[in-house]
């Protein structure tokens, strides 16, 4: 079947559907093999009349989103805006309480710390404390020339001059007095506090009895009592 009778069976097709109100769904099929050139075409046969639109199909899925196009040309700038309205001045504060400032301690920082600052007052009493880092050490520097030797000094002579004792628990001094190279150098020392009693030494060992002296003359005899009774006589009694 070439084109020319597909299309006109697709016209029949299409007026019977027309009376009951069908539509016509195509299905292509594949595409034969192209054939060899023929003969002249035939003349186009008449257009058929349209058939009426079907219902419309339900909605497909949504196609992936496209590439974004070129940004357009900017626009025009539009007019400018009306300014808002100010709002009335409000009314003025009460004078604040003014702070006071004061320096406070310094501090001296390792090398390569970072200084601080911090205020130990309170809301309008300012004390800043500084800590500043010291700074690193420089290079020694080279030794420079020896200078010329000086004159050889005079040696010193030195002697004790007074020492003198000063009060318990006052500073011990030293005077130099004299002229180079004669100095005399006087003290004073104070005196040491005096020390507590101490305690009672133990009893000594008692020494050897010495010799017994030699015997004194006798006395002379005294005179001679009255006669009394005897002891047993009065017990008699």
């Amino acid at each position: 079947m070439d084109n020319y009778e597909k299309a006109l069976e697709k016209i029949r097709h299409d007026q019977k559907c027309k009376p009951k109100g069908c539509f016509l769904v195509t299905v292509t099929g594949p595409t034969g093999p192209t054939g060899p050139a023929g003969g002249p075409t035939g003349p186009t046969g008449p257009t058929g009349a349209t058939g009426p639109t079907g219902p419309t199909g339900p909605t497909g899925a949504t196609g992936a989103t496209g590439a974004t196009g070129p940004t357009g040309p900017t626009g025009p700038q539009g007019p400018a805006g009306n300014d808002g309205i100010n709002g009335a001045t409000g009314a003025t504060g009460a004078t604040g309480i003014a702070d006071t400032l004061a320096v406070g301690t310094t501090s001296t920082g390792d090398a390569g710390t970072d200084a601080a600052v911090t205020d130990s007052g309170g809301i309008n009493n300012h004390i800043f404390d500084f800590v500043i880092p010291r700074g690193f050490d420089g290079e020694i520097g080279p030794t420079g020339p020896t200078g010329p030797t000086g004159a050889t000094g005079l040696t010193p002579n030195l002697t004790i001059g007074l020492v003198t004792t000063g009060a318990p628990g006052s500073a011990a001094s030293a005077t130099i007095t004299g002229i180079s190279p004669n100095f005399i150098l006087n003290l004073t020392i104070p005196q040491g506090p005096t020390g507590p009693m101490g305690l009672t030494g133990l009893p000594g060992v008692p020494g050897a009895t010495g010799p017994t002296g030699p015997t004194g003359p006798r006395g002379a005899t005294g005179p001679t009592g009255p006669t009394g009774k005897c002891c047993h006589d009065r017990n008699n009694e």
